[in-house]
């Protein structure tokens, strides 16, 4: 019971950082922060820099300095307001941003709700923060003392989510997670499988994942400690030292609070007990300096035990006294140890103090059965009350049946009084209420003629749009295919002609290679207008390598422009694909012509069957609101392509502030 309930308090120190005041780390943090802000500067769209400073707030958050992991999250909150993912995502970050500050009643209806903001996504960083949420789930239960809902949590959320998301330090704290369950259960066979998965993955981690290395040291330490109690003393030398090759590199990292506790029960268990006491003196003494109860209590206890063992109980009870005097005991934690120490002093043949420890702990012990016996007596007389309750409520009810009764019958006889003074009154109101009916289907029908007039008008639209687009799209194919083939056959031939005389004709050899020249240049510019009209990249390579291609086709030395494109459904309806192609390309001829842009972002993604087109430039930008601002030839097509799709077009544009475009629509519709 002592042993569950001691990893019970270290779960709690060592699982999340939420519930305790520490926080394990190698004390490395500083340098990847410093990356991110860098991130955070040098990022090349506003969704690149909502991103890192969403993860800077996390980073922020670990190294204490809660004021600037605040502000970060707002910064990226406010950048990624316009991505429907980051704007999701941001739920995630709000919740992890209280867990410090939020009782745990709140935080479980918190990250419920950031689940389901986040659960339309299906990419792999939305599997991970959902991991990561139902992580802190669990843990969230195991402190209220629900250790299966914990283990429901970890299993049919954490460890499926964190599966999807690929992520391997996710992983590894969800099989950790559940490892140390079975740990409090007892079942140490189940704990040593689990905890070796959680290994296994966190091994496998990327060398750069900023938390590999902590998170391993972490688990190589539990997983010691669980093989120590298995008296599994090889496997559990072989994790311990890989622990420490890691931890010797951070000589001040607080981890090692958790290190020479599993160091010295191993020592203890092998029958070296000074060896054991000399690690439980070290990790003693750095628990007082970081002012770390709950891991000062357990290596006390643990330095208790080993003297005992040795048979040095002088120093025992020295140690139990220590520990005794500390205010922040929990009244079960007190009653333990009073027992311990009258135990010891009947070892030292003290009968008096054996006696005055056993009173106070037979005293704690009556205290405690007396506050459940009022609990108990409160409770039968809480039962008691509520059955004479439901007594006086049973006769008031049958009171008030009787009363409702002889109402009713009196009602009764007025109405077959009125009754027939009422038949007249309803004929009356009848024919009026038919002929209110009849105007009202009247005008209904008026209305629906009319809405169906509207519908049908809309749809004739829609057919004309598609048949000009179709037929666009045709006569932009046959014109491609008649300059490649017949234009530019002839340009081929007139070149080869004039080859061979130029060859043949050293004294107008130079006027002939200007010509030459001449056709080299028209033979690129007939290819480039071809390939605009009916690009072959689309039809032979998709759509994400014919944007691509696009993009850097019209790239110059004075606009820079970059591409991103996420998830594209490579099974597309051609004509989808070729809408698209087209609204990019006006897109980017837009920001060319008319904005002066130096710089240019596309970005292209998909989630399910929802398509996302954002594009954003450092443009002169314009007002889109303002008063006799019309709309030009590219932006009229942008918007009919985009009605035709039945999609939404969103444009945010200052003046000398650049313009972002935001388009999505539905590909299956």
């Amino acid at each position: 019971m002592f042993k569950k309930l001691f990893l019970l308090v270290i779960y709690s120190v060592i699982s999340f950082q939420v519930f305790s005041q520490i926080v394990y780390s190698l004390g490395d943090e500083k340098a990847y922060i410093s990356q991110l802000e860098q991130q955070t500067q040098q990022a090349q769209s506003d969704s690149m820099r909502a991103a890192a400073y969403f993860r800077l707030s996390l980073f922020y958050r670990r190294i204490n300095d809660l004021q600037k992991a605040n502000d970060a999250y707002q910064q990226g909150a406010r950048l990624g307001q316009k991505y429907p993912f980051l704007k999701a995502a941001s739920s995630y970050y709000q919740t992890i941003s209280q867990f410090a500050t939020t009782d745990i009643f709140t935080l479980e209806k918190n990250i419920r709700k950031a689940d389901s903001l986040l659960q339309p996504f299906k990419n792999a960083e939305a599997y991970k923060l959902r991991g990561v949420l139902w992580h802190s789930y669990g843990i969230i239960q195991q402190i209220k003392g629900d250790e299966k809902g914990a283990m429901d949590a970890f299993v049919n959320k954490a460890v499926p989510y964190s599966q999807q998301s690929g992520d391997g330090i996710v992983l590894g704290k969800a099989y950790k997670g559940v490892g140390i369950i079975f740990m409090n259960l007892d079942q140490r066979e189940k704990a040593a499988s689990y905890l070796l998965q959680s290994v296994q993955s966190e091994e496998k981690a990327p060398s750069d994942n900023p938390l590999r290395q902590v998170e391993l040291v972490e688990t190589y330490i539990t997983a010691g400690e669980n093989y120590v109690y298995l008296k599994q003393y090889k496997a559990a030398k072989e994790v311990l030292n890989k622990a420490q090759s890691i931890l010797k590199n951070y000589p001040t990292s607080n981890l090692y609070l958790i290190y020479y506790y599993a160091e010295g029960i191993y020592f203890d268990r092998l029958n070296q007990h000074q060896q054991a006491i000399d690690s439980f003196d070290k990790g003693i003494t750095l628990a007082k300096n970081l002012s770390a109860v709950h891991a000062l209590n357990r290596l006390f206890h643990a330095k208790y035990k080993a003297l005992s063992n040795q048979k040095e109980y002088k120093k025992a009870v020295l140690v139990l006294n220590e520990l005794i005097e500390n205010p922040a005991l929990l009244i079960q934690d007190k009653k333990l140890y009073y027992k311990e120490m009258y135990t010891t002093y009947a070892q030292l043949n003290d009968t008096r103090q054996a006696y005055q420890w056993a009173k106070q702990y037979i005293t704690l012990s009556d205290s405690l059965y007396e506050t459940k016996f009022q609990k108990d007596i409160v409770e039968l007389e809480t039962k008691y009350k509520n059955a004479e309750n439901e007594k006086k409520i049973a006769v008031l009810q049958a009171a008030k049946e009787k009363s409702a009764l002889e109402s009713k019958n009196q009602r009764l006889l007025t109405g077959l009084l009125g009754a027939s003074s009422l038949v007249l009154l309803s004929t009356a109101l009848f024919a009026l209420v038919l002929y209110r009916n009849s105007r009202k289907l009247s005008q209904q029908k008026e209305l629906n003629y009319q809405q169906q007039l509207k519908e049908t008008k809309q749809t004739q639209q829609i057919q004309l749009t598609q048949a000009l687009m179709q037929g666009e799209e045709k006569e932009r194919k046959r014109l491609a295919t008649d300059l490649h083939d017949g234009l530019g056959g002839m340009l081929a031939g007139i070149k080869i002609n004039l080859s061979r005389i130029a060859s043949n004709d050293s004294h107008s050899g130079s006027e002939l290679d200007k010509i030459l020249n001449q056709l080299d240049v028209s033979t690129n510019e007939l290819r480039r207008i071809a390939r605009n009209m009916m690009p072959e990249s689309l039809l032979q390579l998709g759509l994400e390598s014919a944007l691509r291609d696009m993009c850097d086709s019209m790239s110059t030395d004075k606009t820079q422009i970059s591409f991103e494109a996420f998830d594209i459904d490579t099974k597309l309806p051609k004509e989808t694909q070729v809408n698209i192609y087209r609204i990019v390309q006006e897109l980017l001829t837009n920001a060319i012509k008319h904005a002066n842009a130096s710089e240019i972002i596309v970005q292209c993604s998909q989630n399910e069957s929802i398509f996302f087109i954002t594009l954003e430039d450092n443009g002169q930008g314009f007002d889109p609101v303002a008063k006799g601002q019309k709309s030009g030839i590219g932006l009229t097509n942008i918007q009919n392509r985009v009605e035709y799709l039945k999609g939404k077009l969103d444009i945010s544009s200052t003046l000398s502030e650049g313009t972002t475009i935001n388009i999505e629509f539905d590909v299956a519709y």
